[in-house]
């Protein structure tokens, strides 16, 4: 056992292959898609509120897959799931560039749904659960700066490419980044738990009895849905997801309706996006040594105010503001959850469960573009939508509150 931990414990090199995952397959298959919004709708003449509803079919998509795919990674080998899952969301995101019609985008966006299901969040946070214990903030917050990290790096990218070569060539393009990096890794990389290796959780060359228990404890999706917490946790997930689509995927049109440019706009989603870095780093240590409550209050709170200063956002400096304070604070949106639901319900069951959790999360990812499309079209500004996501802010906090003081009492129940 020494000479096994003589080296880099493993469970790290799930977190650098969970990173390269969630910085190729969300950094561009979910934060980099703004950058298509206008040029998409200008070319094939399609309404705001219409073309986002192919981000809500994605989602809807995502949703049926989640706890189907959830099974999938408890009964069978990880990188067999996650190796197909991965493939399909690389060709579906290449043949956005052939669609032509709404029907077409509505079509391909299926796959691109199922492809999301199981090539990130799901299977990679229940590996890191799996893999760690005392440092599981901290894992959880490197592998998820990477949805923050892809969108800085390639929200400019893909602009830069548009502008240049259009959006067409662009989605086949970055479809093949995703195909030549997210499915070797996958593969190659991901192991679903440290006994798989002969290893234990953090690297330890003995069993902690607390790893131990509750590697065993949890309940199962059956239980779990008949709790409060279950449907106060998933209450947080729907309207953070709301919220948080609701103004990145609208974000680039909203700043250039404002009078800025698309590079500056453009620009500013990469600063949102690069913010949320530092947040999720921030977040996950937080959570580790004061617990995940006092995280999320503290976040939730700034969240809110970063999004009451897009009012003011015509200006440059304030629009720059609103990018550094969402930004850091939008760490809540994907550290958060799954923290949260492995400390509310368990481990045992996690991947199923966080699986049919996160039907809510792109329940939510799915209403949130198109209601700012439709607000936008009914009113001819975004400032009601804004409003909206304030209040949603609000009740996420009170839900998360409520949620995590319920947390032990269900864990003592547990049989």
């Amino acid at each position: 056992m020494q000479e096994k931990t003589s080296r880099l414990f493993y469970g790290w090199w799930i977190v650098i292959g969970g990173f390269i995952l969630h910085f190729i397959g969300i950094g561009i298959g979910i934060n980099a898609i703004g950058v298509f919004f206008k040029p998409v709708v200008e070319s094939l003449g399609f309404t705001r509120g219409d073309f986002s509803l192919y981000f809500t079919i994605s989602a809807l998509s995502m949703m049926l897959a989640a706890p189907f795919i959830g099974k999938l990674l408890e009964k069978f080998d990880v990188r067999i799931v996650m190796g197909i899952s991965t493939t399909l969301l690389a060709v579906g995101f290449a043949l956005f560039s052939q669609c032509t019609t709404l029907t077409h985008f509505y079509l391909v966006a299926i796959v691109v749904g199922v492809g999301h299901a199981g090539s990130h969040i799901i299977p990679v946070s229940m590996m890191i659960n799996n893999w760690f214990v005392k440092r599981r903030g901290m894992a959880m917050g490197i592998v998820f700066s990477a949805t923050g990290l892809g969108g800085l790096v390639f929200n400019p990218v893909a602009n830069w490419l548009v502008l240049n070569y259009g959006w067409e060539k662009t989605y086949i393009i970055l479809g093949a980044l995703i195909g030549i990096f997210c499915i070797p890794t996958a593969i190659l990389v991901m192991r679903r738990t440290p006994e798989d290796m002969g290893l234990l959780p953090d690297g330890a060359t003995t069993r902690d009895k607390k790893a131990t228990a509750e590697a065993a404890a949890g309940f199962t999706l059956g239980q779990a849905v008949k709790l409060p917490i279950f449907w106060m946790l998933a209450g947080v997930i729907f309207f953070v997801s709301t919220l948080n689509m609701g103004i990145q995927q609208h974000l680039i049109p909203y700043l250039t309706d404002l009078g800025h440019s698309p590079t500056f706009a453009a620009n500013i989603m990469a600063v949102y996006l690069g913010m949320t870095i530092p947040g999720k780093l921030v977040l996950g240590r937080f959570s580790d040594r004061q617990g995940v409550l006092w995280g999320f209050i503290a976040f939730s709170v700034v969240l809110g105010v970063g999004i009451g200063i897009l009012f003011g956002a015509k200006a440059a400096w304030v629009a720059v503001l609103f990018g550094v304070v969402y930004g850091f604070a939008n760490a809540i949106q994907t550290v958060a959850p799954p923290l949260m639901t492995a400390d509310g319900l368990g481990l045992k069951h996690y991947a199923l469960i966080y699986g049919v959790m996160n039907i809510f999360s792109t329940l939510g990812a799915g209403l949130g573009m198109p209601i700012s499309g439709y607000i936008y079209d009914a009113t001819g500004s975004y400032g009601y939508a804004f409003v909206l996501y304030i209040v949603l802010t609000a009740l996420a906090l009170i839900l998360g509150i409520l949620a995590m003081r319920r947390a032990r009492f269900a864990r003592e129940t547990a049989a």
